[in-house]
């Protein structure tokens, strides 16, 4: 796992650690600011697929290990996290996967009302996987504060689901 760490910092991201699915806090709530609290709900990234949130409590917690990625840099943390994903399906973690907002391009060309030119790379949100994003991390040590103005550098995770 220490590969993947390693990885992670050689591609730019702040912090990165391994979790285990026990550390991650889950909370309805956090379903609700993603469904009514976000500017991109309803887009084809935030979309449960009807996958109840019950089933995904029970898919997160059916992984041991997470790797947990730091960032300031949406873009950044959304490409580093899929190409860490792709190298653990290719290190044989073939259950390897992101969940992230998905921030590939910097203009979303969907809320354009143009097709994703990427829809194999969406992951969803870990909002919309009742992740309480602020909890977990804070039990990391690690920032998660509520910005008070739109100038404030924003901490950015990504959770990438392992085995």
């Amino acid at each position: 796992m220490d590969k993947y760490i390693q990885m992670a910092k050689q591609l730019g991201m702040l912090d990165a650690k391994i979790i285990s699915s026990r550390d991650i806090s889950f909370d309805p709530r956090a379903i609700l600011k993603c469904r009514w609290g976000c500017d991109d709900y309803s887009s084809q990234k935030c979309d449960d697929r009807g996958v109840s949130y019950e089933m995904r409590l029970q898919i997160v917690r059916t992984y041991n290990h997470i790797l947990l990625l730091h960032s300031e840099d949406p873009q950044k943390l959304y490409s580093v996290a899929l190409r860490i994903e792709r190298q653990m399906f290719l290190d044989g973690f073939y259950f390897a996967f992101t969940l992230c907002s998905c921030k590939l391009c910097a203009l979303c060309k969907v809320k354009e009302g143009i097709g994703c030119p990427t829809p194999e790379k969406i992951r969803p949100c870990d909002q919309l996987f009742g992740i309480d994003v602020y909890k977990t991390v804070r039990n990391q040590g690690l920032p998660c504060e509520v910005l008070q103005n739109k100038n404030e550098k924003q901490n950015r995770y990504a959770f990438i689901l392992i085995a």
